[in-house]
């Protein structure tokens, strides 16, 4: 980004922020590597920018207007802390609601992980003193990505790191669950697609293939690869060792879809040294009060 697209877009989204007495939301926007990234800024009653910012990142191809999303915004202002929620583009400019299956996958882990750096900076360019960063389910260990490939590079004023409900990957599980969720052959699809990237040809499409949430759908030999890749990207709790900064651990007590996160962060060495809590009763989604829980602990969290 330019200096002179950086001072623009910093004058647009502070400018109409002057004089805030209630909580208000403001559209934003960047263009990172070609495409238009959005975000909802929410800034708590009676604060700027100045007083701080948590950007909060949403999971596996959903969107920052996602019912969690927008409850912790109003939650967490509530609570005196300002927000701004984003969408990964996931190689979609100006991508909106949920990822459209019909449209061929061509992302990556290393994409996102570049897109939330790019919104840290935006923070910082609109006057942070203090920067906070949270994420949800596939967003959290994609935060935990983040942070751990920085290691001691993260931008100083990225105080405070919140992992909600993020999720697991165990290689060896994946056939196996696979088989569960889609009634297909993971072997098979991962020996093409490591065949075809042999090959060179990371680029070419998996057709009819199931992927993430969607079913008989198109991506890229590249991204399955990476999505499925064991090295610990794609799992959180192997990741905590690395991160720098103060985290904070949310697991939802009722979660149906990352059932395996206490026992995970068990066997990870260093994990005792993050601080965790459970709201017992939570979902995966800590729908309704189980909501206020978990912002009253964030709020706790961002405020030592």
């Amino acid at each position: 980004m330019s200096l002179r697209h950086s001072l623009a877009f910093s004058l647009a989204v502070i400018l109409p922020l002057v004089g805030f007495t209630a909580v208000q939301a403001e559209p934003v926007r960047l263009v990172h590597e070609g495409r238009g990234l959005d975000g909802e800024l929410k800034l708590a009653a009676g604060k700027a920018p100045r007083d701080g910012i948590m950007v909060l990142v949403h999971g596996t191809l959903a969107h920052n207007r996602m019912e969690i999303m927008q409850s912790l915004q109003e939650t967490l202002a509530e609570r005196g802390l300002s927000t701004v929620a984003v969408t990964l583009s996931l190689g979609v400019s100006d991508r909106k609601g949920m990822y459209d299956c019909a449209v061929p996958h061509r992302h990556s882990n290393t994409q996102a992980i570049a897109e939330i750096a790019a919104w840290i900076d935006w923070a910082g360019k609109a006057g942070a003193g203090r920067i906070g960063l949270l994420g949800h389910s596939r967003g959290g260990a994609q935060v935990a990505y983040y942070a751990a490939q920085k290691g001691e590079a993260l931008p100083p004023a990225l105080q405070k790191i919140v992992l909600v409900a993020p999720t697991t990957f165990d290689r060896a599980a994946a056939p196996a669950e696979y088989k569960a969720r889609f009634g297909g052959d993971f072997n098979a699809v991962i020996a093409k697609a490591e065949a075809l990237q042999a090959a060179g040809k990371g680029d070419e499409l998996l057709t009819g293939t199931d992927f993430m949430y969607c079913q008989k759908t198109s991506v890229a030999t590249a991204t399955f690869l990476d999505y499925h890749n064991g090295d610990g990207r794609n799992d959180a709790p192997s990741l905590l060792p690395r991160i720098r900064r103060p985290v904070l651990l949310a697991i939802a007590g009722g979660d149906e879809v990352v059932k395996d996160l206490p026992q995970k962060l068990r066997a990870v060495s260093g994990a005792e040294k993050i601080r965790t809590i459970t709201v017992d009763g939570a979902d995966h989604f800590f729908q309704d009060l189980y909501g206020e829980d978990l912002a009253d602990a964030i709020a706790k969290f961002w405020a030592e």
